[in-house]
C-alpha cells in the first residue's frame, strides 16, 4: 500500500501540499549540480557558470556547507564583491527550497510583525501590554550596579535588550515549524481549530490528522511506504517534563494508523544528556527517535548543512525586516534613557527612585483586596431536577 493510499481521508489542502513536497524534493535528487546553480543564478539575475557542477548532482553541491560552495564560486566573480557571497547563499536556499522569495517573503512579514512589538518608547519599557506587568524597581537596580556599571544608559539598553529578545526567543520558536515544513519534502502540519476539551488533541483524519506532530516529510527511497513526522522543539530544555507520556502516546497513535516514523527532535542543543521528557517519551512511544542539534537538522532537511540552510534563511529574512521596519535598537534606546533621565529631574531624585514610586505606587482602592468592595459571585446555573 503505497504511503498516499494511507492518507486519502486528509483535508485535501493538506494532501495537495503532501503530493507537491513529494515533487519539490524529486526534482532536488534528480537535478543536476548545473541545475541547481542555474536556478540560484537565475533568482539573482547571473549569468550562468557554465561547468562549475559538472562534479556534482545538486544534492551534493547543496550539501557543500558555505565556506565549501564560496571557495568554488570565487574565482569566478571579480575580488571586492560579494557576488560568489549571495550566490552560494542562493544556491542552499535553493537547496531548501523550491521557491526561496516565498520562503523569505513569509518569515520577514512574520518578524515585521513581531518588530511592531517591540519597545520603542519608555511606556512601552516601563509596563508592557498586560497592566500588571510592570518593570522590576529591584532588578532595574541589579541592572544599574552589577551589570552596567552605574550607566543609565547601559542599564536601559540591558533592560530593553532583554525585553525584545525574551520576544525574539517566542517568535523563532515559532517559525522553525513554519519555515522548516517548506523545506523540499517537507509539509506544516496546520494547528487543529478549538479548544483543547473539543478534542484537539483527538486524531481526526480531516481536522486533526497529525496530533503531537509539528512537521511531516514525504517518505525516503529506502522506505517509500513509510511517511515521517516530527515534533519539532526549539531546545531540549523548552520540553516540559510533564508533557512527555501525553506526546509518547500521540505519536505511538501515529506510527500505528499510518505506518509512520516518528521523530522527536530539538532545533537547538548538542547533547541528549538532561533531556526532560525523554524517558517518558521512549516509555510510551519506543521506536520514535529522540535527535538534537545536527542529527536533528539532518533528519528535518535530508541535508549534511541543515543548519546552514535554515541559519541563511533566517539571516536574509530578518535582514529584509531590518530594512523594511526602520527598527534601529539605538536610537531607542537613546530616547528611553532620555525619558527615563528627565522623569527624575522632574521628581529631584534619581531615575531608581523615580521609577520605584511609579512601580509600587496606586490608590489604596486599586491595591487592597480588602478595600475593593465584595466581587459578585456568578451564580451557577440550576442543574437538572
Amino acid at each position: 500500500m503505497s504511503y498516499l493510499d494511507r492518507l486519502v481521508s486528509l483535508n485535501p489542502a493538506l494532501l495537495m501540499r503532501i503530493k507537491e513536497a513529494q515533487r519539490e524534493l524529486e526534482w532536488v535528487r534528480t537535478a543536476s549540480g548545473n541545475d541547481l546553480l542555474h536556478l540560484a543564478a537565475d533568482t539573482l539575475g547571473l549569468k550562468h557558470l557554465e561547468g562549475v557542477g559538472d562534479a556534482y548532482t545538486a544534492v551534493q553541491l547543496g550539501n557543500l556547507d558555505r565556506g565549501a560552495l564560496r571557495e568554488l564560486l570565487a574565482p569566478h566573480y571579480r575580488g571586492g564583491t560579494s557576488t560568489a557571497d549571495d550566490l552560494a547563499d542562493q544556491v542552499q536556499l535553493c537547496r531548501a527550497f523550491a521557491d526561496p522569495s516565498a520562503a523569505t517573503a513569509m518569515i520577514s512579514a512574520w518578524v515585521r510583525e513581531k518588530v511592531e512589538g517591540f519597545p520603542r518608547t519608555a511606556d512601552q519599557l516601563r509596563v508592557g501590554s498586560n497592566p500588571g506587568d510592570v518593570l522590576d524597581p529591584f532588578i532595574l537596580a541589579a541592572n544599574f550596579e552589577l551589570l552596567s556599571e552605574r550607566s543609565l544608559q547601559r542599564t536601559i539598553e540591558h533592560t530593553a535588550s532583554h525585553k525584545v529578545l525574551m520576544k525574539i526567543e517566542d517568535m523563532v520558536g515559532h517559525l522553525h515549524e513554519s519555515i522548516i515544513g517548506q523545506m523540499r519534502g517537507n509539509f506544516r502540519i496546520p494547528e487543529p481549530a478549538g479548544r483543547r476539551d473539543e478534542g484537539k488533541e483527538r486524531l481526526d483524519p480531516f481536522s486533526n490528522p497529525f496530533p503531537g506532530a509539528d512537521v511531516g516529510q514525504v517518505p525516503l527511497p529506502e522506505s517509500p511506504d513509510r511517511i515521517r513526522l516530527f515534533q519539532v522543539k526549539s531546545k531540549t530544555g523548552s520540553a516540559k517534563g510533564g508533557d512527555g507520556k501525553r506526546l509518547g502516546e500521540q505519536l505511538q497513535l501515529l506510527a500505528d494508523t499510518y505506518g509512520a516514523d516518528t521523530f522527536y527532535v530539538a532545533i537547538v542543543g548538542n547533547t541528549l544528556r538532561g533531556h526532560r521528557s525523554r524517558g517518558a517519551v521512549e516509555s510510551n512511544s519506543p521506536n520514535t527517535a529522540i535527535l538534537v542539534g545536527v542529527a536533528a537538522h539532518n533528519e528535518l532537511t535530508q541535508s549534511a548543512v541543515g543548519g546552514e540552510l535554515l541559519l541563511r534563511s533566517y539571516q536574509r529574512a530578518f535582514r529584509e525586516a531590518a530594512e523594511a521596519t526602520g527598527y534601529r535598537f539605538s536610537e531607542v534606546v537613546a530616547v528611553i534613557a532620555e525619558d527615563f533621565e528627565r522623569q527624575a529631574e522632574l521628581e529631584g531624585t534619581d531615575f531608581l527612585s523615580a521609577w520605584l514610586h511609579e512601580a509600587i505606587g496606586g490608590e489604596p482602592s486599586d491595591q487592597d483586596s480588602r478595600l475593593d468592595g465584595p466581587r459578585r459571585r456568578r451564580r451557577r446555573p440550576n442543574g437538572p431536577g
